[in-house]
């Protein structure tokens, strides 16, 4: 999946995120609403596209181990060990989250869900903008996931500040995880289970 690399449509990207607008681009899952993490009111945005009556915890995209480490409060040993072994990849980490991030992208959780995108270009252009993304599906709550933007809701559209369209992507669900006492609860099996329980057996909670 070639995505990012048109120099016009990046500036074009970048522009409407630092001004706090909402974005529809591909990540390695499924097209995703994304907007600046860091910027205040956002996360209420997006929930109020998706039309959620309840606000829910966000995923973030980070570039990097370096740029995780800017918005956690600590990375335990087990948890430095799964991010340089099984990252970047669909995997998505639980992380107690320190004030960098606003309590309404996490529905005021203490804990931020973070992903290192399995995506060479997306990480990139990350880099790039050099602050985290909300990631939340392009979807009306209740919806399917969108694969390609052929399914896209209208009344989605016109909340949304720019669309990417990258055609149609294969779908597959990130695996979800906590790392607590020094043991691997899997929240969500998702495309990594299996790996993750071949190279960490002995930490998996049963």
């Amino acid at each position: 999946m070639e995505i990012f690399n048109d120099p016009k449509i990046n500036s074009e990207l970048i522009d409407v995120l630092k001004k706090g607008g909402l974005v529809i681009i591909p990540t390695d899952t499924v097209y995703g609403i994304s907007a600046d993490a860091t910027i205040k009111g956002r996360a209420k945005k997006v929930n109020k596209a998706k039309k959620r009556i309840e606000a829910k915890p966000l995923n973030i995209l980070v570039s990097d181990k370096e740029m995780l480490k800017k918005y956690v409060q600590d990375i335990t040993p087990l948890e430095e060990e799964i991010i340089t072994k099984l990252t970047p990849s669909k995997m998505t980490i639980l992380f107690r989250k320190n004030n960098l991030i606003s309590d309404e992208v996490t529905a005021n959780s203490p804990f931020i869900a973070i992903r290192i995108p399995d995506n060479e270009n997306l990480r990139q252009f990350i880099a790039h903008y050099g602050k985290p993304l909300i990631s939340t599906s392009a979807n009306i709550t209740g919806s399917d996931v969108v694969s390609s933007l052929d399914t896209l809701e209208d009344e989605l559209k016109n909340s949304i500040d720019y669309i990417y369209d990258a055609g149609a992507l294969n779908t597959t669900p990130s695996t979800l995880i906590k790392v607590e006492n020094e043991k691997i609860k899997i929240l969500r099996e998702g495309i990594m289970g299996e790996e993750l329980r071949k190279e960490f057996s002995k930490f998996i909670e049963n």
